[in-house]
């Protein structure tokens, strides 16, 4: 009987990440009432009315229930965009009191969520929004930034109760000792490029990767002599607007809605490119589209609530894993460590270090006869359709004809 290792959990076609930057303790008030409003929160006023977070459960999480999120934190006080704003923005670290502490811990603490890292400040401000400096960037060298990373650590840790296990960099924008900061700081996981599929997405200043293969360019590598898992961004949350944006009054959004069907056809061949191949499906946004220069951060969940709800009931009858960053990383550390070896006919091994022990890795089997599987522990386990999800154990997994 011949047995793989599956490259997703479950044999997933793909693994499925909504990934939305800068979840932070900072308000920008777009109008200058002293009040929220719908849209001005990127996490400051927590779960209350007009929150950001409150909308992103109520408006688009609520429908689908299996969807996992990953936060891109700015741990510090997150500045605005310009040396003189025009409009107020309120921004604090995430552990300047304990009910911050708690509402940002509170939300880690979910199954369906995590927080990661994005930096303590996301950069420096300019005079003009192009002269923005993203964090890593301002950086002069390597030690200074290792000093930031680890300050902005501790700031996470203060108020999560653990060190945040990846992230990502600020605009995706990093110089030439930005990889090797995120290499011996800890991190087992780094989102290092926005890599543009068929369309453009997030701007026109986006670093792309150097590969050149379009499939390899969509999947997990790795970089650093500490193998830090290298995951893609690959889909612009608001890949369906238009269709679904009936506020869209221009003559190209008209046409868009008049062949609605037909464009989302076309817009979803994305999707489908990724599952074909088996890539990551990671869904880019931010939590609010507030600035202080007036202008709106995009994409943002508000802007893209109607593409979100699109993409993601389109992925409802697909073979999809929903998991977060290190959910991810987890499997694909394991499935590169993991060595099935045959003892006999019907006896296997997994060997692998002691690490990674008791975690779980999905096996297919060639057998199509009902069987299932006698762990170390003498524990059973159907194999269903081929498939079975197995602890990795010392000692014989024995296969036995028929199922429990």
């Amino acid at each position: 009987m011949n047995i793989e290792l599956c490259k997703w959990y479950n044999n997933a076609k793909s693994p499925v990440l909504l990934m939305i930057d800068d979840l932070a303790n900072t308000w920008v008030d777009t109008n200058n009432s002293g009040s929220l409003d719908l849209g001005e929160d990127w996490g400051y006023f927590k779960n209350h009315e007009n929150s950001s977070f409150r909308y992103l459960n109520e408006k688009i999480l609520k429908c689908f229930p299996k969807v996992k999120v990953t936060f891109f934190v700015p741990v510090g006080v997150r500045v605005g965009i310009l040396e003189n704003p025009l409009f107020c923005q309120t921004s604090i670290p995430m552990n300047a009191d304990e009910e911050s502490k708690q509402f940002f811990r509170s939300i880690h603490e979910e199954p369906n969520f995590e927080l990661a890292y994005h930096g303590i400040t996301h950069g420096k401000v300019g005079k003009q929004a192009v002269d923005f400096v993203q964090e890593w960037a301002t950086f002069i060298n390597l030690d200074e930034a290792k000093n930031t990373i680890n300050e902005g650590i501790n700031i996470y840790q203060d108020a999560i109760g653990v060190k945040p296990r990846g992230g990502k960099y600020c605009g995706y924008t990093g110089n030439a000792f930005s990889d090797e900061s995120i290499n011996q700081s800890g991190f087992s996981w780094w989102f290092r490029y926005w890599n543009r599929g068929i369309s453009k997405g997030v701007g026109d200043d986006d670093i792309c990767g150097q590969d050149q293969n379009p499939i390899t360019n969509f999947d997990v590598k790795r970089f650093g002599s500490n193998q830090v898992i290298d995951i893609p961004s690959t889909v612009y949350g608001g890949l369906l607007n238009g269709a679904m944006n009936p506020m869209d009054l221009s003559i190209k959004g008209i046409i868009k809605r008049i062949f609605k069907k037909s464009f989302i056809r076309w817009k979803l061949r994305e999707i489908d490119y990724l599952l074909e191949h088996h890539l990551v499906i990671s869904v880019q946004e931010h939590i609010a589209p507030s600035r202080d220069d007036g202008k709106r951060q995009s994409p943002n969940i508000f802007d893209d609530q109607r593409s979100l709800l699109g993409i993601f009931h389109y992925l409802e009858d697909k073979n999809v894993w929903y998991c977060t960053g290190s959910e991810l990383a987890d499997y694909v550390n394991l499935r590169d460590r993991v060595t099935v070896v045959s003892v006999e006919n019907n006896i296997f091994l997994l060997e692998h270090p002691k690490e990674y022990s008791d975690q779980v890795i999905t096996l297919k089997f060639s057998e199509n006869e009902p069987c299932r599987i006698k762990l170390p522990n003498k524990i059973h386990i159907n194999v269903k359709e081929g498939l079975a999800n197995l602890p990795v154990m010392e000692g014989e997994y024995l296969i036995i004809k028929g199922e429990i």
